[in-house]
């Protein structure tokens, strides 16, 4: 029988949740489909150990959609005549909605990964959500945002978690952990802090630093502590602000850049907590990761709506932008006995394991349901 053709539109595949999480659904699509993926540009291509062979099959070469690109991008829709066209990240939707219906593809699914939408996003969502057969969301934020904002159908958004192989993203063992460790250069007693994620304002490392400096003008921050932040600077002038509060002398010893990070397994596996303060998120990949992986964790309100930590049991939760909560926490954590915080690891797998992956390929299998779904609609 022939496959179903499914048209892949993101804007690039350097590092970021979204673009690793297409290509994990990529490669894990059931033999009847035919996975096409199509990028603004292909330059840096941070997941390129995940990229199947041919993909991205189309690279528009350019940085920011235009109309000459809404061109190309409809003419290899009307060569590649797919049955669904599945967007993510918020301008390829607005492009891939406007290509599908100039091209006739009969299926258009969009997907909605992050909160803080911009007020034109939100706007544009409200008039083309009429042109997405589904909005899938990976959050409950996410969906409450595009429906109490966007004023989207509640029925048209579903919300389908982020694929989490909790196969890859276990615990360590003893000898994994060591490796782990000498290859982070982390010497033993040495306690690391993990904040995994691009710079910027989202993630919020200042404030992560303010707190910091915080507990340590009191002289409370200890000396075997150091916080690792892991990602790529997205943002250069938040990026310049963060680097130059880091230098401070209270601060300088305490913290270390590590840039974009593709192995970040053995980084969970050489961490002993995760920090994510952010101040916005959809579903943070990192945080499913971390914590399927053995780590506690101090996650933002914002960073937990979906409930990834269970505050006082696997981590700490903290008001979103509030200083003192997050310091609060910072303290709680540094003072909790290695073996409590190994316990709340083990906990918070089991947390993270039933909720977010009750079985192996529950998520794909919700995503191809929804495929068969509309593919079903269509033909009757």
């Amino acid at each position: 029988m022939p496959r179903t053709k499914v048209f892949y539109f993101i804007p690039n595949l350097q590092q970021g949740g979204p673009e690793g999480q297409i290509l994990e659904l990529i490669n894990r699509l059931p033999p009847r489909f035919e996975p096409v993926l199509c990028v603004y540009h292909g330059d840096n291509i941070f997941w390129g150990g995940r990229c199947p062979p041919g993909q991205p099959a189309h690279d528009l070469g350019v940085r920011k959609m235009n109309l000459g690109a809404l061109e190309r991008l409809t003419d290899i829709l009307r060569q590649e005549k797919p049955a669904i066209v599945h967007s993510y990240r918020d301008k390829a939707n607005f492009w891939a909605r406007w290509a599908a219906s100039r091209a006739g593809v009969p299926i258009t699914i969009t997907g909605c990964r992050n909160r803080m939408m911009g007020v034109r996003y939100l706007a544009t969502e409200w008039y083309l959500q009429r042109k997405s057969k589904v909005i899938l969301a990976n959050s409950i934020g996410v969906k409450h945002e595009l429906v109490r904002w966007a004023r989207v159908r509640d029925d048209k958004v579903r919300v389908i978690y982020n694929l989490l192989d909790v196969d890859t993203f276990r615990p360590p063992t003893a000898e994994e952990r060591a490796e782990a460790r000498a290859r982070w250069q982390l010497p033993a007693g040495v306690r690391a802090l993990l904040l995994p994620g691009r710079i910027g304002i989202q993630k919020h490392q200042i404030g992560l630093l303010a707190a910091m400096r915080a507990i340590a003008r009191r002289g409370k921050w200890p000396q075997d502590a150091v916080v690792l932040f892991a990602g790529r600077a997205r943002d250069k002038l938040t990026s310049a602000i963060v680097r130059r509060f880091a230098a401070r002398p209270e601060l300088a010893n305490a913290v270390r850049f590590l840039d974009a990070v593709k192995d970040i397994r053995s980084l969970y596996w050489a961490s002993d907590l995760l920090v994510m303060p952010s101040l916005y998120e959809g579903l943070a990949n990192a945080a499913l990761e971390g914590c399927a992986s053995g780590l506690p964790a101090i996650l933002s309100h914002a960073a937990n709506v979906d409930s990834i930590v269970q505050p006082g049991e696997t981590g700490w939760e903290v008001p979103t932008l509030r200083h003192q909560p997050l310091v609060d926490a910072l303290e709680a954590a540094l003072a909790t006995p290695a073996e409590r915080l190994a316990e709340m690891g083990r906990a918070g797998r089991a947390h993270v394991t039933a909720r977010f992956a009750p079985r192996k390929d529950h998520v794909l299998d919700q995503m191809v349901a929804v495929y068969d779904e509309l593919l079903g609609a269509r033909v009757q």
